[in-house]
C-alpha cells in the first residue's frame, strides 16, 4: 500500500510528461527527407537515440516533479532530513539497465557506421574542393570541373573533400552525411543517393565573412541523363582544349609585318607614339629596346602590370609581335 500511493501519481505525471515529449518530437519536422541510403540509416539511428533517451527522461522527470511536490519541506522547517540508506535493488537496476541500453546503442551505431562507409564497386569518384567562398567539383576520370555536383541516382559517389584555404564543412542535409574539408587532408565520404532531385550543398563550418553565402547544389539525375551530361561536358572540354591549342599555334606562327602594323595602329597606336618608333607616348618607345619575340608575346598576353593584357591574340598577336620585332 505504501508503494502504490506513490506509484500512481508518478505514473500520471509520467504520462503527462511523456505526452508533451512525444508531441514535441512528432509534431515538428526535425529532419529533412532522407534521399540517400546513409541518411535513412543515420536518421533511424537518431530516432532510436531520441526515444531511448526520452524513456529515461520521462521517468527521471516524473520522479523529480513528484518529489518536489510531495516531499517539499515547509518554509519554516530548518531541521535536517531523516537519514535514508537507499534501495540496493533499485540502484542495481538503475545502473544495469542504462548500461545495457548504452552497449546496445553503441553496437547499433557501429553497424550503421560500417554500412554507411561500405565501398561499392564501380562507384563515381568526385573531387570536392572548398575555398572561400565557393565549391568546385572535379571528375578525375572525365577530366572536367564544374560548379554544380551532378551525380546519377542509385549509384554510390565517393567524394574526396579537400580545402584550398581554411577549414570548411561539406553538408547536404538530405543525404544525412557531412564532412570537414581540412587543408592538407583528403577526407573521403561515401553517399548512395536514392531520389532524383536538386538539393542544397551547405558549408557547415564558420569559414569567414562569406560563410553564409557559401552555397552550391547537387543534381541527382538518372544514369542516362548523367551519361549524356558527361559526354557533352567532355566534348566541351575537348573543344576548348582544341581551340586553345589552335590559338597557341596561331600565336606562335610566323607573323605578317604589314598586317601587324595595321593592327598595331588600330589597337596600340593610342599609347605608343609613332607606332612605337617615337618617345613621348603613354607607352615606351619600342625602337632600340632590348626585346625578344617571346618577351613581346608575353607582354601582349598579360600586360605585366604595365599595359592592358589580351588586347590581341592568336594570329593577330603573331602579326603584332612580328611588327614590333621589325622596328626594334
Amino acid at each position: 500500500m505504501y508503494k502504490s500511493k506513490h506509484l500512481l501519481p508518478i505514473v500520471i505525471i509520467g504520462l503527462v510528461v511523456g505526452a508533451l515529449t512525444a508531441a514535441q518530437a512528432l509534431l515538428i519536422d526535425w529532419l529533412p527527407p532522407a534521399t540517400s541510403e546513409q541518411a535513412e540509416r543515420s536518421f533511424t539511428l537518431l530516432w532510436v537515440l531520441f526515444w531511448s533517451s526520452a524513456v529515461f527522461f520521462v521517468i527521471v522527470t516524473a520522479v523529480i516533479i513528484y518529489s518536489i511536490w510531495k516531499f517539499r519541506a515547509a518554509d519554516d522547517d530548518l531541521s535536517e532530513g531523516p537519514p535514508i540508506h537507499g534501495n540496493t535493488k533499485l540502484e542495481v537496476v538503475w545502473t544495469a539497465v542504462p548500461s545495457i541500453v548504452l552497449v546496445a546503442i553503441a553496437v547499433y551505431g557501429y553497424i550503421v557506421l560500417d554500412r554507411n562507409e561500405a565501398v561499392a564497386a564501380g562507384n563515381l569518384k568526385v573531387d570536392v574542393y572548398a575555398q572561400q567562398f565557393a565549391w568546385t567539383y572535379g571528375y578525375p576520370e572525365a577530366g572536367i570541373q564544374t560548379g554544380v555536383l551532378k551525380v546519377p541516382v542509385n549509384r554510390q559517389m565517393e567524394l574526396h573533400v579537400r580545402s584550398r584555404d581554411v577549414i570548411h564543412d561539406f553538408w547536404v542535409p538530405e543525404f544525412g552525411i557531412k564532412g570537414d574539408a581540412v587543408p592538407g587532408i583528403d577526407h573521403v565520404l561515401w553517399i548512395n543517393p536514392t531520389k532524383i532531385g536538386t538539393y542544397p550543398v551547405v558549408c557547415a563550418e564558420l569559414c569567414g565573412v562569406g560563410h553564409g553565402v557559401m552555397r552550391s547544389k547537387v543534381d541527382v539525375v538518372s544514369q542516362a541523363d548523367f551519361d549524356a551530361w558527361l559526354a557533352k561536358s567532355k566534348a566541351k572540354v575537348a573543344g576548348n582544349a582544341a581551340a586553345a591549342a589552335a590559338a597557341e599555334k596561331a600565336a606562335n606562327a610566323p607573323g605578317d609585318v604589314p598586317a601587324g602594323k595595321t593592327i598595331f595602329e588600330a589597337k596600340c597606336g593610342g599609347c605608343h607614339a609613332g607606332l612605337g618608333t617615337e618617345a613621348g607616348g603613354v607607352g615606351p618607345q619600342l625602337t632600340g629596346a632590348p626585346l625578344t619575340l617571346d618577351g613581346v608575346k608575353t607582354q601582349i598576353t598579360n600586360g605585366k602590370g604595365a599595359m592592358p593584357g589580351g588586347i590581341v591574340s592568336g594570329t593577330d598577336m603573331a602579326d603584332v609581335a612580328a611588327y614590333v620585332m621589325s622596328i626594334k
